[in-house]
Order: structure tokens, then sequence, then C-alpha cells
């Protein structure tokens, strides 16, 4: 076609992501936190690099300025308790900003620091935008939507056998942050336990249960195909952990086992030789070069902690220099010296970034994440009224665990949609202290019906 045929679907393009971005603030004018909910969006989206016009200005700072405005001035109520997990995340962040002073490559520093102290910040500040339900719903849904701009083109193209290794099947060129292969796998298959939650508790979805089980079928098997597409093997390890606890949930462990084995081999059949082939070389960790040069770059990030405690500062590996051993056996890596082989594991990035300090309290934030969790899936267990919690909880801690188990494999350590999982759990952590405060000072009559809808308190039920 001619070029001029060519400019007008992407100047309606352009305009549309336009448009989606300004319709936050205009919902934001009556609903505050929706601002917010547009600063989550265009973390996942990136609509600077959908659209031209939004990439005119910078649409992240602008978005964050109003959502924090938009706080201050309207929706400054029912403050969260200053946790545990919001005091390391500070001082996790003042923490990363000093490691500038000693960082090997300043320059190379700096430019990380920029984005990743941003994603830090902002999830500290959640807690205080997302307490009532309909809230902590709108930002699971804004996150899985986002997410189905980039996960929906390749899964479709990979169910029509379009994909193959290397290969770029998303919306933009850009290979980076949340779109690369290993990333995109990993939260593709962490967002199905969500999607299932969805299905059964949303109140913000339509209520046809046809077109819930439909729409989550739909996007279930989205999910699956677009963690196939990428290539990557951190993929099987998403499966694998999410299909574990979805079997612990599962109240007929011999049904769901049987449907999983099925499904297993019916994919097996239905992925083409080349996907299979890059599976296999998972087991041949000594003998395929990428998977050799991670644990080459480990050792060398452990050896390099041991001498520099406080570690290098962001982007410390491109120092590195990694000999792979000539009896290795990977093809054209033999003797081979490799320099700047980046790290591919979240808390290896971490430790060698910021040293000992920075991966106590990085680990510790993890942990405090999980135990909120537990602790909300226990004391909301055998409650009608707050079922919904004590499922959204489980469904979290899943969903959590199989991002954790994955970054053994891809370095996502300063990543949002990271930081946004890890501050999650303090959301729900609140909504319950709220109920809990409520309840015990208006206690409802032991034979009073309790219904989700009728929790007595603004900025808990709806």
């Amino acid at each position: 076609r001619g070029d001029g045929q060519q400019a007008r679907p992407r100047a309606m393009s352009d305009l549309y992501v336009l448009l989606v971005y300004l319709s936050f603030f205009v919902v934001g004018i009556t609903a505050p936190f929706v601002i917010s909910l547009g600063y989550v969006w265009g973390d996942i989206f990136y609509p600077q690099e959908m659209s031209t016009l939004v990439a005119m200005f910078s649409s992240s700072l602008v978005m964050g300025i109003g959502a924090l405005l938009a706080y201050l001035a309207a929706d400054n109520r029912a403050r969260p308790r200053l946790s545990m997990q919001a005091f390391l995340t500070i001082l996790f962040a003042a923490w990363i900003t000093l490691s500038l002073t000693w960082a090997v490559v300043p320059g190379l520093a700096y430019d990380k620091w920029t984005w990743a102290v941003k994603a830090v910040l902002v999830s500290a500040f959640i807690p205080f935008v997302f307490r009532s339900r309909v809230q902590i719903e709108a930002f699971l849904l804004v996150v899985l939507f986002a997410l189905c701009f980039h996960m929906v083109p390749r899964g479709l193209k990979d169910i029509f056998g379009g994909s193959s290794y290397g290969h770029n099947l998303g919306l933009t060129n850009n290979n980076d942050l949340l779109l690369e292969s290993s990333t995109l796998a990993t939260f593709s298959v962490a967002m199905i336990p969500i999607i299932l939650f969805m299905r059964r508790h949303s109140v913000l979805l339509p209520k046809m249960p046809w077109l819930r089980n439909l729409g989550a079928t739909f996007l279930v098997g989205i999910c699956i195909f677009c963690a196939i597409s990428t290539f990557a093997r951190t993929a099987l390890v998403a499966f694998a952990v999410v299909g574990f606890f979805m079997w612990l949930q599962s109240r007929r462990k011999i049904a769901f086992a049987a449907i999983a084995l099925a499904m297993v081999l019916g994919f097996s059949l239905a992925t083409s030789s080349s996907w299979e082939a890059r599976m296999a070389t998972t087991t041949q960790y000594n003998q395929e070069d990428s998977a050799l040069g991670r644990i080459l770059v480990w050792k060398w990030t452990l050896g390099y902690v041991a001498q520099h405690p406080l570690g290098g500062g962001f982007n410390s590996y491109v120092i590195d220099t990694i000999a792979f051993p000539s009896d290795s056996g990977a093809p054209g890596a033999p003797g081979d010296i490799v320099h700047g082989k980046a790290f591919h594991n979240m808390y290896f990035e971490v430790l060698g970034e910021q040293g000992i300090p920075g991966l106590l309290m990085f680990g510790g934030i993890q942990v405090l994440a999980l135990l909120y969790l537990w602790r909300v899936r226990r004391r909301t267990r055998g409650q009608p009224h707050l079922l919904w919690l004590h499922d959204l909880s489980q469904t979290l801690l899943s969903a959590l665990l199989t991002v954790m188990a994955c970054a053994n494999f891809v370095g996502i350590g300063y990543q949002a949609i990271v930081w946004y999982f890890f501050v999650l759990p303090v959301c729900l952590r609140e909504y319950l202290h709220r109920v809990e405060r409520l309840e015990k000072a208006s206690p409802m009559p032991a034979s009073a019906p309790v219904r989700p809808a009728m929790v007595p308190f603004p900025g808990v039920a709806r």
C-alpha cells in the first residue's frame, strides 16, 4: 500500500492511545484513585512505545504527579499503618540511591537508578491509594488488561503457528524490561491464578456466568500460548509452580492431575519441534552456552561481593569477565572470554549491585509479603463475608511464589510489576485490619446475616 494508507492507521492508533491516557485524568475528577490506576497502566502498557503523541512528553512523570496531587487533594483518608515492609522499602530506596556514590560505572548506574528508584518508591505509595475491595480489584484488572496488550498478539500468533525462537511477536519492537521473553513468560503464567480468581469473585466484571467463564478460558489460553511463544525456558518453571499450587488448592486432586496431564500431552503435540528442542536444553546446563554462562556469572558475583560487600552499584555486571572452561562442551563457547555478561538472576542482580545489605533488605521485603499473605489467609478462613479476601490471599501467594521462583533465571529486581506483587499483600493486610477493627467496635448480632456489601466502612466495602 502507499505511504498515505499506512500513515492513517498509525495516526489513528496514536490518537487512540493518547485518548486512553487522558481518560484516566477525566475519570479521576470524580474518582481520584483512577489517576493512580493510570500510572500503573503506563508502567505496564508502555504508551510511549505505542503512540508518538504520548512519547512527545514525559507521560510517566505527568501521571505520577497527577496521582500524588489527586491523593493529597481528594483521597487522603483511611491511611494505612506504617508496616515493616514499607520501612524496608523506603530504606532500600535510600540504599540504592547511596550506592551511586561507590558505583563502578557511575554513568550506567545513574541511568538505571532513574527508573529503578521510581519503581521502589511508588510501591510504598500503593497502599495509601488502593484500600477498598473495588480499588484492589481495579488495580489487579488494570495490571491484567495492560499485560493483555502484550500477551494477546503473541498468544494468537502462536496459536496460528506464527511463533519461532528469536522473533518478536508483540506490538512494538522493544525487547527490554517487561517485554523481554523470560520476563513476559513469567508474568503471563503468574496471571493465571488471578484470572481464575476474577472469574469467581469479581465485583467489577459483568455478572453473567457464561461470559465470565468464556472470558477466563480465553485469557488463560492466551497466557499459556504467550508463554510458549517466547521460547523461554523460564516458562517451564512458571508452569510447574502454578500447576503445583493449583493442585494443592484443588478439592479433586486426582481429577485435576489427570486433566493437567492431558493438557501437557496435548500441548506437547501442538508445539513445534523447535520449541521442544529449545526446552530440552534446560537439563544440559553444562553443555549450553547460555545456561553455563549464567552459572559462571553467578560464581563471579559471589567472588566480587566477597571482596566488595557493598556491591558495585547499578549495572556493575559490565565489569565482569567470564571464561568458559575448555571442557564445557558448549557449542562455540569452549575457551571463550565474555565481558559484561548480565546477571540473569534477580537475587544475584541485587547482590552484585547493592551488596549484602541490599540483598538482606530485598529479601526481607519478600519474606514479609509472603508472611502478610499467609496471615490474611489464616485469619479469613471460615468467614463467609471475607471469602474473597481469603481466596485472593491464596491466589497472590501462588502468583508471588511463581515470580520469585522464575526470578532465579531472569534479572527483574527493579521492574515495577515485581514491586506491585510485593506490595499487594500490604493492601490486603490493611483491608483486613480495618474490617477487624470495625467488627470489634460494633460487633454484629450472631443471628444477623453477614454480606460482603454490608461491611459498614466507606473505605472497606466498595
